[in-house]
């Protein structure tokens, strides 16, 4: 797991982070180990379970499977980009299981 830097320290008096900056630090770090070495499907190759009340089809989607570090018998979690747009269609399970 790559580390973050260290902050510079501040010259004269001891100031901290903001929580804004604590925020954007905690979900970048989230993020990199959640998506660093991604699976990424087309959507048309992959069987998914999703129902939504959208028009798209999965030949219409982009499939990022996050890395969750568990090996358990679940679904998969998934972010679905459209890949006309670029626009994040779902975000959650894919109802994958078994």
């Amino acid at each position: 797991m790559k580390r973050s830097k260290p902050a510079k320290p501040f010259k004269g008096k001891t100031r901290f982070i903001t929580r804004a900056e604590a925020r954007r630090r905690a979900a970048r770090h989230v993020l990199n180990r959640m998506f660093k070495g991604a699976t990424v499907r087309d959507g048309a190759k992959v069987r998914l379970g999703i129902y939504t009340q959208s028009n798209w089809t999965g030949k219409d989607v982009w499939v990022v499977y996050k890395n969750d570090g568990e090996n358990a018998l679940k679904s998969s979690e998934v972010v679905l980009v459209c890949k006309r747009t670029g626009r994040v269609l779902y975000a959650g399970s894919a109802c994958d299981e078994g």
